[in-house]
């Protein structure tokens, strides 16, 4: 009512609340048919594309009971749905389930396809192309199928078809207790071949790559005998027969004819990474350094995986539970030495952070793949290969670690034989002097004696010094120790570059003078030693004088052995000494005054 009291009049554009209701009744009605209705596809057109996508068309019907024939399928249209979750992908299923979708070939001449499943761990699958009615073309598929038994000899399963023109019917039943990815095309028998070329080309690529991971590790392993390397070989080598299985080429090329061996070589496989990839972690990283539980708890998990590789090779766990001991096996070993990592990263360890990029990796495909597995994600191209990839990343950054390895064992190596010289420098070497000392001589002597002849003769000259015990006692050890050092340089200076001074204690130096080409030489060379003591020295700022007594033998004609010809110097310096000091005399085989 208008505020006058008349009636105000209705507007032509506006529904009564009833028709309002009416209306949504209407539309509720109409979803609630369309939901309820049998859900059609509409048919695939067959034309001239070499690969045309299946699953736009087909509808789904799961068999619990795996009871339903093919004619019973066949007649249970009404009962197929389409799949409303991911493209291509029923994931996890433990049931039979049937695929239908409708076929139309224009024209007036037969086309020849071929139905491809790009998911090679398909365990049973069976086709059923219908054409008017019956039953036109029948074909098995499936990794538990002889490689002679399945429609065509592929990797994947593949099945040839011959479409004549009109309206086509294709049933599948799957079976499998893997996962139920389903990348149907139908592709012309062209497209077909350049598709397996192209992915042989990627798995031969990829294959190499892994070969020489494989070689190199193996073959550094033996030449630095180092366990790690071997670990990483057969990380690798399982990683390989991982990939060959997944994607069908092992069956396809080295056990064709024995399929039961697709149910166990991919888990199997698995199972030996884990305990290879677990032992080479542990080591790389140090983990006992930082945790001696978690090394413990490692140990524990390799262990684990080769118990489970047993239980798989005697059929004590089916493909289920061996599946779900290593997803368990491989997850614990991740949170156990990711902190590990982390720390040894943190500090700047380069090993860490080369691990940690290739986890880096290895868990985005192993994120992508699981979702694949579970039906989260679309079968295609990248998210079938990105598990490979990723892992083959991550064996390069891990074959970085392998490198560092063998720059730390190289580095330790030299750093041991540097302390070795040093050692040897040590035990050969006169403290005080830096001088050989007998046993340094004795090296030198086995060295040089060997090249003495007649015309090349090595003098051996026994040194002892003439007045050195007075000054010592006077002047305490400090300054004979001073005097000693004083000697020895004296007497090298008087040297030529290839001879030798020693000290074998006390006051006693040998000199080794080689080349000489006679007696005369030899004297001459005694002369000039014995000169260089008409210097004083200054010792420990004590201004000292001593004298010299040498005695010599000339090898080979005195004698052809060290000790033999230490003996006879010794004899004669001793002589020199009784004549008087200060005097060069020769040791030959009856000593003779110089």
């Amino acid at each position: 009512m208008r505020p006058d009291g008349q009636t105000q009049p209705r507007s032509r554009g506006t529904l009564r609340g009833g028709s309002w209701h009416a209306l949504a009744r209407l539309l509720i009605a109409v979803v609630l048919w369309i939901l309820a209705a049998p859900a059609t596809a509409q048919p695939l057109l067959v034309d001239g594309r070499g690969a045309v996508p299946v699953w736009p068309a087909v509808t789904v019907l799961s068999d619990p009971e795996a009871v339903l024939t093919p004619a019973q399928a066949g007649a249970a249209v009404a009962q197929f749905k389409r799949h409303e979750g991911t493209a291509s992908n029923l994931g996890r299923s433990a049931s039979t389930v049937w695929l239908r979708f409708p076929l139309t070939v224009p024209g007036s001449e037969p086309v020849h396809r071929v139905l491809q499943i790009d998911y090679p761990l398909l365990h049973r699958v069976d086709l059923y192309h219908l054409h008017d009615g019956q039953i036109a073309t029948q074909a098995r598929m499936g990794s538990m199928l002889p490689m002679s038994e399945r429609a065509m000899q592929s990797r994947t399963h593949a099945a040839p078809l011959v479409l004549v023109p009109g309206a086509h019917e294709v049933l599948l039943r799957v079976q499998t207790q893997s996962s139920m990815v389903l990348p149907i095309t139908l592709r012309t028998h062209e497209d077909f071949t350049a598709h397996e070329s192209r992915e042989q080309l990627v798995q031969g690529i990829g294959l190499g790559l892994a070969l020489c991971m494989l070689m190199y590790s193996l073959t550094q392993g033996v030449g630095l005998r180092d366990t790690l390397f071997f670990d990483y070989a057969a990380l690798v080598g399982a990683n390989v027969v991982f990939t060959l299985a997944y994607f069908g080429i092992g069956a396809q090329y080295l056990w064709p004819e024995f399929p039961a061996l697709s149910l166990k070589v991919a888990p199997m496989a698995v199972m030996v990474a884990v305990a290879a990839g677990t032992r080479f972690m542990a080591a790389a990283l140090a983990v006992h350094e930082i945790s001696p539980l978690i090394a413990r708890l490692l140990r524990g998990v390799s262990l684990g995986a080769v118990l489970a590789l047993v239980a798989t090779l005697l059929d004590l766990v089916d493909y289920r539970t061996a599946q779900t001991l290593v997803t368990v096996l491989g997850l614990s070993t991740t949170a156990m030495v990711l902190p590990a990592a982390y720390i040894r990263a943190r500090s700047g360890e380069r090993a860490a952070c080369y691990m940690l990029f290739g986890w880096a990796f290895y868990t985005l495909g192993a994120v992508v793949t699981a979702g694949l597995l579970r039906g989260l994600v679309e079968p295609t191209f990248l998210s079938q290969h990105v598990y490979p990839f990723s892992l083959m990343i991550e064996m390069a950054a891990w074959m970085a670690v392998l490198s560092l390895r063998v720059q730390a064992i190289h580095r330790n190596a030299d750093r041991a034989r540097v302390e070795t010289e040093a050692l040897r420098a040590l035990a050969q070497t006169d403290a005080l002097t830096g001088l050989p000392n007998r046993r340094g001589l004795q090296q030198h002597l086995a060295a040089v004696l060997p090249r003495a002849t007649p015309q090349q003769l090595l003098a051996v000259y026994l040194l002892d010094l003439d007045g050195f015990k007075p000054i010592n006692d006077r002047y305490g050890h400090d300054v004979g120790d001073a005097l000693l050092v004083a000697v020895g340089q004296r007497l090298q200076k008087q040297l030529r570059g290839g001879d030798i001074v020693a000290r074998l204690g006390g006051d006693e130096f040998v000199v080794l003078a080689n080349g000489l080409a006679d007696e005369a030489a030899a004297q001459r060379v005694g002369q000039k030693l014995l000169s260089a003591f008409d210097t004083s020295f200054d010792a420990a700022g004590q201004h000292c004088r001593v004298g010299l007594t040498a005695g010599y033998a000339l090898a080979p004609l005195d004698g052809d052995t060290a000790d033999e010809l230490i003996k006879r110097a010794d004899a004669a310096m001793y002589a020199g000494k009784q004549a008087g000091r200060r005097q060069v005399q020769r040791g030959g085989r009856s000593l003779a005054a110089a």
